[in-house]
């Protein structure tokens, strides 16, 4: 028993001799011993997302970049000549310009060698549910009576009117042997703004 007393006598000599020592070893293997087992896993998911930011960020500017490539190559892309603008505007124009019309159609009957006689020009309604997408084409109908030329003219007329710029459907062509003229309907096209 007094070897009992002894050695807690001499623990607790030790211990108030040391205890500070002691003590801070303790907190020093407390504290050791909760990073590694405690904040470890936090703080490197913490580490993670900021590697992960990092990189998002850096993604970002470089989608950034890319995207003002893109936009600066469609630009160029859908910027038309003033040339461009007027053939597109001769092609598909965006309201009935009937003189231009009449202008247009005159010439290329001149140019194959026919008289034009009459032009009956009348807008036609095509707005419908079920056909939306058309509904930004206006239609123009247009009879055409020209007099003049033979067989081979008219051929060199309708091809003329094939490649002309603005777009044309040749509906119906009426002729007798007895009669040198001819009775075109056309429908000519536009672009109607909504």
């Amino acid at each position: 028993m007094a070897n009992q007393i002894n050695t807690k006598s001499t623990f607790k000599i030790i211990f108030d001799r040391y205890r500070r020592v002691i003590l801070i070893a303790v907190f020093f293997i407390v504290l050791f011993a909760g990073f590694f087992g405690i904040l470890r896993q936090p703080l490197q998911g913490y580490q993670a997302n900021i590697a992960l930011k990092n990189k998002l960020d850096a993604d970002i500017i470089s989608a950034k970049s890319e995207l003002a490539s893109a936009q600066n190559y469609s630009s160029k892309i859908y910027s038309l000549t003033p040339a461009e603008t007027k053939l597109l505007n001769m092609a598909l124009p965006t309201k009935p310009d009937f003189s231009a019309l009449i202008e247009q159609l005159t010439t290329l009957s001149q140019k194959a060698g026919f008289t034009v006689n009459n032009v009956d020009i009348e807008e036609t309604s095509s707005r419908s549910a079920a056909n939306a997408a058309s509904d930004n084409v206006g239609k123009i109908s247009v009879r055409l009576k020209i007099s003049g030329g033979g067989y081979e003219e008219f051929k060199q007329l309708i091809g003329l009117l094939e490649s002309s710029v603005m777009l044309v459907d040749v509906y119906s062509i009426n002729f007798t042997s007895k009669s040198p003229i001819y009775d075109l309907n056309l429908v000519v096209y536009y672009y109607r703004k909504i």
